[in-house]
């Protein structure tokens, strides 16, 4: 635990970002070569249904992965804001403490799962019926969405599983989690729609998929290191549920603010600047939001080191890791953004796609937008690591905001007014207030943030990073 993060983590993290990001996309030539129109319109809703759902998870993985990283750095209790004080001076590991987390954080994932079934299976089933049309086999394309919802609804339950593999520092092991979760619906759910099984198929490789993942993980995790669940410890559970729950929460309704704005002008796009075009502004906006996730992986590979950091104070330490991830992040972003800049119409083309980029002009003004955005997220990934989520007003402000701003100017602006307005909400408060709070809160320069990062960055024992 809180140890330095080595090349074989970042091949891993990356891979899992990739596939994460990707696995639609590998998909969807094969999809759209064996499906209907009708049924490929169909399979965008089983995800869409799903990236839904998914809001219900609010924010317990980050959460979990956070109080067990205090665990292991020495805490002998957890506390709802701020940093246990006993992580400070103590050693060893509160082996009492873990297994109650454990405990509690299943019986959230329980519940969660539950309202993931309520929802998905209940409504969810009736919108799926309702948009069948007499082409389509009804009993199969509904037993498939029911064993696609069953799959996401089993990743719900041992989804706390991950939280404790990241919160032990096993990131790598998490990440191989993903991987083999990835590549399991990407062979199997292309050989299924291949061989003619259309949405059964693709539901049956989901479920698959996910039970092999959830399985995997819970193996890595028991495997190195045996949890009693908390046995014993009834009474500290309903403690640590609640504590869970209070940030938890928070996170979660940052996460609906971060929707509202990332997403919400692709939904205002469609309603009143046609399909088309819509389809133009989303696919612009996944692919900066991809290279923006991807620029972010070292930062989520570090959040497990950083919180351990954060238990014993030290700053200097948090600094360089702090730094480094900066000033990686920033480099693969612009990186990225200036391939796209330059080859991303030439690439969409030697595809075939028949949708392109939105113009140079609000491309640039768009990935710059979206480079802010991903710095300020990096500042406040850093606060969370000390216990605080400052920022749960601020996410549901700019996200009602951008939404209704982009509304009023879409009409007489288009794009570049759908640019304008997010860009502009966040500008106002988000993409300074949070970096400012991370560099005070380390007391440290800009200037002096990237030195350090650099220096760590450039610091290389035996081909890998040093500690």
């Amino acid at each position: 635990m809180g140890r330095s993060v080595t090349r074989r983590d970042l091949f891993w993290g990356y891979a899992a970002s990739a596939l994460n990001v990707g696995a639609g996309l590998i998909l969807l030539p094969i999809v759209l070569r064996h499906l209907s129109p009708d049924d490929v319109g169909l399979w965008f809703v089983f995800l869409t249904l799903a990236s839904l759902a998914q809001l219900l998870e609010m924010g317990f993985q980050p959460t979990l992965a956070r109080n067990v990283a205090y665990i292991y750095a020495g805490a002998t209790s957890l506390v709802k804001v701020g940093l246990p004080d006993a992580a400070r001076g103590s050693a060893g590991l509160d082996q009492a403490l873990l297994d109650a987390l454990v405990a509690s954080a299943r019986r959230i994932y329980q519940a969660v799962a539950a309202l993931a079934a309520l929802v998905l299976l209940g409504p969810g089933t009736f919108y799926i019926r309702s948009l069948l049309t007499p082409h389509q086999d009804h009993t199969r394309d509904l037993i498939g969405w029911v064993v696609f919802a069953s799959g996401f609804i089993i990743n719900f339950y041992y989804g706390y599983v991950n939280g404790l593999l990241q919160g032990r520092g096993d990131v790598t092991q998490a990440n191989k989690v993903i991987v083999v979760t990835r590549a399991v619906m990407i062979l199997l759910g292309g050989a299924a729609v291949a061989a003619g099984y259309g949405m059964l198929g693709l539901g049956a490789a989901s479920a698959l998929s996910a039970i092999s993942g959830r399985g995997l993980a819970y193996r890595y995790f028991h495997a190195s290191h045996p949890v009693r669940g908390g046995k014993g410890q009834g009474a500290a559970r309903l403690d640590l549920i609640r504590t869970l729950w209070y940030n938890a929460s928070r996170l979660g309704l940052v996460q609906l603010g971060a929707f509202l704005i990332q997403r919400g002008s692709i939904l205002v796009a469609s309603s009143f600047l046609g399909l088309a075009v819509a389809g133009q502004y989303g696919m612009t906006v996944t692919v900066l939001m991809t290279l923006s996730g991807v620029a972010s992986v070292i930062c989520q590979v570090q959040v497990p080191h950083m919180s351990a950091l954060q238990a014993k104070a030290d700053k200097a330490g948090l600094a360089a890791v702090f730094g480094e991830i900066v000033l990686l992040a920033w480099t693969v972003y612009v990186l990225g953004f200036v391939v796209l800049a330059t080859m991303g119409g030439d690439m969409l083309g030697w595809i075939g796609s028949r949708t392109r980029l939105i113009p140079q002009g609000p491309l640039i003004a768009l990935g710059l937008v979206i480079l802010l955005e991903m710095n300020h997220a990096l500042a406040a990934t850093y606060v969370t690591t000390a216990n605080k989520v400052p920022f749960l007003r601020a996410a549901l402000i700019s996200g009602v905001c951008t939404l209704l701003l982009s509304v009023a100017v879409v009409r007489v602006f288009g794009i570049t007014g759908l640019i304008v307005a997010q860009g502009g909400v966040q500008l106002a408060y988000n993409n300074w207030k949070w970096p400012r709070m991370a560099r005070r809160d380390l007391g440290a320069s800009w200037s002096g943030l990237i030195r350090a990062g650099l220096r760590r960055a450039l610091r290389v024992q035996g081909g890998f990073p040093a500690t």
